[in-house]
C-alpha cells in the first residue's frame, strides 16, 4: 500500500490511477481517465507546488467529478527542500525582487511542448483544457496561459504568487477564464498576491473570479467543491 503527502495529510495513492514514467515525454505524470467520455469532457492538468511531486496535488482527484480527465505532471527540478519544483533557485525571502524569466524559461518551454504533445496524443482540443496549479504551480499556470502558446479554456490558480515579469509582456492571451483562490490565513504566501493577480487580470479585460476561503496554505473541501462546480460551469 503506497501513501503520499497530499493537500490534506497522508493519503493512499488511488489504485485507479496510472503512473507514467518519463519516456515519450520529458516529465513523469499521473493520469486518471474519465469514467465516461463525450465531446465536452474536460482535461484538467495539475501542477504541484514547491517541494512536492505529482502525487501530492493528484491526491485530491477523488473530490473532483469522475467525468474529468486528470493529468498531474511532476516538476522540472529537484527541490533543495526535497521532491521537486518548477523554478530555478531564487531568493525565496524576496521573491518579487529576485524572480526573473530566467528562473522559469526552461520549465515554460518543457511544459508548453509537453502539454501540446499530450493534447495531440489524446486527441483533445484546447477548448477542453483546464490548468490547475497550487503555489508554485499556480504561478506556472499564469505563465503558461498568459503567454498564449497554449490557450486553456480555464485556469485555477490556487494560493500562489503572480510572476512580475508578466507585467512587462507586450501581449497577453485574454481568452482563458481564471479562478483565483487563496486562504485568508496562509502562512507561506500572503493572500494579497492572489488579489494582485485577480486585479491585474481584470485590468487587462481577462475574465477572473476571486474565491477567498478560511484556511492556511492547503486546499480545503469547500475550495475543491467550488473548483469542481466552476469547471463544470465553464466547460
Amino acid at each position: 500500500m503506497r501513501f503520499v503527502r497530499s493537500a490534506f495529510n497522508e493519503e493512499q495513492l488511488i489504485a485507479s490511477s496510472t503512473i507514467i514514467p518519463s519516456g515519450r515525454f520529458p516529465l513523469p505524470y499521473l493520469e486518471r481517465l474519465p469514467n465516461s467520455t463525450s465531446d465536452s469532457t474536460p482535461l484538467l492538468i495539475m501542477l504541484h507546488g514547491r517541494a512536492a511531486r505529482a502525487e501530492t496535488i493528484f491526491s485530491v482527484e477523488g473530490l473532483l467529478d469522475k467525468a474529468f480527465h486528470i493529468i498531474s505532471i511532476q516538476g522540472t527540478y529537484p527541490s533543495p527542500k526535497g521532491e521537486f519544483e518548477w523554478f530555478l533557485p531564487y531568493d525565496y525571502g524576496h521573491p518579487l525582487e529576485s524572480f526573473t524569466e530566467e528562473h522559469f524559461r526552461e520549465s515554460e518551454r518543457i511544459l508548453t511542448e509537453m502539454i501540446i504533445a499530450l493534447l495531440k496524443e489524446k486527441n483533445i482540443s484546447e477548448e477542453h483544457l483546464f490548468l490547475m496549479g497550487f503555489s508554485q504551480g499556480s504561478a506556472m499556470s499564469h505563465i503558461l496561459s498568459l503567454r498564449g502558446n497554449i490557450k486553456p479554456k480555464g485556469v485555477i490558480a490556487m494560493s500562489g504568487f503572480f510572476p512580475r515579469p508578466i507585467i512587462q509582456w507586450s501581449t497577453l492571451n485574454k481568452s482563458s477564464r481564471f479562478l483565483i483562490t487563496h486562504g485568508t490565513v496562509d502562512e507561506v504566501l500572503p493572500e494579497s498576491e492572489s488579489i494582485f493577480a485577480h486585479d491585474f487580470l481584470a485590468s487587462k479585460g481577462i475574465s477572473s473570479e476571486y474565491y477567498s476561503y478560511k484556511g492556511r496554505h492547503k486546499m480545503t473541501i469547500p475550495l475543491l467543491k467550488h473548483t469542481d462546480t466552476w469547471i463544470k460551469q465553464n466547460i
